[in-house]
């Protein structure tokens, strides 16, 4: 569960507080995988940013994802949670039928 309001993310039994720039990061993975879609670091920084992905720099989202990583604290967690797929991009790795946004 995400909640926007609380900046915080629910994974089981376990409550993970978020800063606002790492809620936005998860917001966006969350909405692509509900999609069906992953994103390149470009694409999630420009969709943070408001600019053209064209515009971005690969290494500005893959810093937005490791920041989120960061805040999510355990590594084990943080590293099942935030996939990357080598050349392709990151993806949320729980299935979309579980993730509710609140």
């Amino acid at each position: 569960q995400i909640s926007r309001a609380e900046n915080a993310v629910y994974l089981n039994d376990m409550a993970f507080q978020l800063t606002p720039a790492a809620m936005e990061t998860m917001s966006i993975l969350a909405e692509a995988r509900l999609d069906g879609d992953m994103l390149s670091g470009a694409e999630i920084e420009a969709m943070i940013s408001g600019r053209l992905v064209s515009d971005c720099d690969e290494a500005a989202g893959a810093t937005r994802i490791k920041r989120l990583r960061d805040t999510l604290g355990n590594q084990m967690v943080s590293e099942m949670l935030v996939k990357n797929v080598a050349r392709k991009g990151y993806v949320l790795s729980v299935s979309k039928d579980v993730i509710e946004m609140v």
